[in-house]
């Protein structure tokens, strides 16, 4: 499972990240210092946490915001 949740921040692709949620049942993603911290964006790649700004109000949407953290509530 942990190289399941290292994919889901990392990725840029939404239809994956879509997968891992529904296979999971997640609820709420937290995006903080420590996710911004074991997922920086990797040098010539797409950054993966650009995606939960991207699709806000998609695919999930903003419970809880301040200066170092965003909780998002997935849309079912």
């Amino acid at each position: 499972r942990v190289n399941e949740v290292n994919a889901f921040y990392n990725t840029p692709d939404v239809q994956i990240a879509l997968g891992f949620l529904k296979k999971y049942d997640v609820k709420y993603i937290v995006v903080g210092q420590l996710e911004r911290n074991v997922y920086p964006p990797i040098s010539d790649t797409p950054d993966g946490l650009e995606k939960f700004k991207r699709y806000e109000g998609v695919h999930w949407q903003v419970i809880y915001n301040d200066e170092d953290t965003t909780i998002y509530e997935v849309i079912k």
